[in-house]
Parts: structure tokens; C-alpha cells; sequence
């Protein structure tokens, strides 16, 4: 099991990930049906690179991303992760430290949707 302390660039790299995540996972309007039966749909287009970290509000994490709570990623399905991170197969624990009553997580792109 390899074990990497991230550095503060890498941190102060990823806090600046959260402005351009406003505008990657922006909602798109579309429609479908006839011209008479419009149904308008919020879709969420989510082109984020695997192993981007970002804040997120709460524990309804969208698909495909995990908290960065220094779990084991050595599932096959994390092999994109595993490459983005340099071949480690456990990631940090940036919620350990987490005030009570915080409900702001750090979290990160797992799996390309």
C-alpha cells in the first residue's frame, strides 16, 4: 500500500478547481417531443477530469465522485483515479479534521460518466 502527503501546491491546485467547476458542471437545458409536447430537462454535463478535488455541500456527491476520506481505491473500477493520482491506491483524509456540525466535504472525481 503506497501512502503520498500531498503538498500544499497540490492542495492550493485543487481549491482553484472549485471556480472552474461552476463552470463545467453547469446545467443544460434541453427539450424533447413534438412541437405541441415540449418537455423541458436539466441535464448536468459533468466533463470534470478524473482526479479533480473540490468542495462539495452536504453527502449527495454526484456520480462518479468519492469523498476523499483516506479510503482504499483499488477497486478495478478506480484505475483511472489510480493513473490520475500517479499509481496510489489510497486517498488522503482531507475530512478527518472536519469541524462538528461542518457539512462541507472535500470530494473527488472518480470515474469518467
Amino acid at each position: 500500500m503506497k501512502n503520498k502527503a500531498f503538498t500544499m501546491i497540490e492542495v492550493m491546485m485543487a481549491l482553484i478547481v472549485v471556480s472552474i467547476m461552476l463552470a463545467v458542471m453547469a446545467p443544460v437545458i434541453t427539450t424533447s417531443g413534438s412541437s405541441s409536447n415540449h418537455n423541458a430537462e436539466i441535464k448536468v454535463m459533468d466533463s470534470t477530469p478524473v482526479g479533480v478535488i473540490v468542495a462539495w455541500w452536504g453527502t449527495n456527491y454526484p456520480e462518479g465522485w468519492l469523498p476523499v476520506s483516506g479510503q482504499s481505491i483499488a477497486e478495478p473500477e478506480y484505475e483511472a483515479l489510480r493513473a490520475a493520482l500517479g499509481g496510489y491506491d489510497v486517498l488522503p483524509d482531507l475530512n478527518g479534521g472536519a469541524n462538528p456540525g461542518n457539512t462541507t466535504t472535500w470530494i473527488i472525481k472518480a470515474v469518467k460518466k
